[in-house]
């Protein structure tokens, strides 16, 4: 079966140099997927596009290919090269352009780094583009690719332990590092907080009350803190926060059901269930039980994407998991939590 060739536009962290950190599970960047084993049999690597030098030599010295491989500009990308798969890792506030300079070579496939672009705008008409046109678009949210996420989507879905109550959802991180929400224009709701939006939207869709609040420092126009809370007419509610000014990174989804606690994040997964009170006679307590290990997905989420991709790209699925126009809809409940909210400046976080 002919090879998915595919082309890498932006070559740093998330593309490549993220590979080099020694704790993450393997592989954990795009270069990861398409120079491993099973990447170099499904994917033809045709070349890599970053504007920066820089970027350039060390992603051919990581990965030990010729600098013929790499170029500054698409319109140095040899005219006989074809894609069939634009991957789009640069800068969010590139997203767009990017997204439009290969739509124009004709390439019919992305997947592109979340957010899918800057702003709602944007993604609404790229979204509009992409239907009028037959283009087929993923964005890379890889926790919907984990397996522990994906088993908790199906036991939400079955409602095993009840239908959910509240969500708690968190990710925090500090203004100056890690990522570059603040390099950017993004912001951490935006380049951060779009992750626990999209698993709340994929958990629970649109809800139908929004009220939102963004803490700024005085001469900074992104936020250091964005909360919100979600209401839905089937009466579950979600509190989020995004950014906090904190001295470490914390990603965390603490769901409620009706008989269960399931608690998602980066420090690993718990679950409890309603069980007869060891500590107060006629009532239920929550208890920990194991945190089942068995998933329908492998084991790696960013195998797991492009594994789906591969799939629909050779005919053997259709399935894709948060498409463009599913992305609209979480970057329009960014949107919409960024834009109705109350401002509060301060001097100093």
């Amino acid at each position: 079966m002919r090879k998915t060739k595919v082309v890498l536009i932006g070559l740093g962290r998330i593309a490549s140099s993220l590979e080099k950190d020694p704790y993450r599970s393997k592989p954990c960047t795009h270069s990861g997927v398409l120079f491993s084993p099973w990447g170099k049999r499904n994917f033809e690597f045709l070349g890599g596009i970053d504007p920066n030098p820089d970027k350039r030599e060390k992603f051919c010295r990581q990965w030990k290919l010729s600098d013929q491989l790499t170029f500054s500009d698409p319109d140095h990308l040899p005219s006989k090269y074809k894609p069939d798969l634009a991957i789009i890792a640069s800068p969010s506030e590139s997203h767009y352009r990017n997204a439009l300079e290969w739509i124009d070579r004709g390439v019919k496939n992305f997947l592109i780094e979340k957010p899918v672009c800057e702003t709602f705008l944007q993604a609404k008409d790229l979204e509009k583009i992409s239907r009028k046109k037959g283009i087929r678009i993923w964005i890379n949210h890889e926790r919907r690719y984990h397996p522990k996420y994906a088993w908790a989507k199906q036991v939400l879905d079955s409602q095993k332990y009840g239908p959910i109550r509240t969500i708690r959802a968190s990710v925090l991180t500090s203004a100056l590092a890690p990522g570059r929400a603040f390099q950017g224009r993004t912001g951490p709701l935006f380049h951060d907080g779009t992750h626990a939006v999209d698993l709340i939207y994929w958990f629970l869709g649109k809800p139908d009350r929004i009220r939102s609040s963004l803490t700024r420092r005085k001469g900074i126009p992104i936020e250091d803190r964005a909360l919100a809370f979600l209401e839905y007419k089937s009466g579950q509610a979600v509190f989020l926060e995004a950014g906090g000014a904190r001295k470490y990174f914390q990603f965390e989804m603490d769901i409620m059901t009706e008989e269960a606690r399931i608690l998602l994040s980066n420090d690993g997964m718990r679950l409890f269930v309603s069980k007869p009170s060891k500590k107060y006679k006629g009532f239920n307590s929550l208890t920990e039980v194991s945190f089942p290990e068995k998933s329908f997905l492998g084991s790696n989420p960013f195998m797991n994407l492009y594994a789906e991709i591969r799939n629909v790209l050779t005919g053997k699925s259709e399935r894709m998991t948060g498409d463009i126009g599913e992305n609209l809809s979480i970057m329009e409940l960014l949107h919409k939590i960024k834009t109705g909210a109350e401002i509060r400046t301060v001097t100093e976080i």
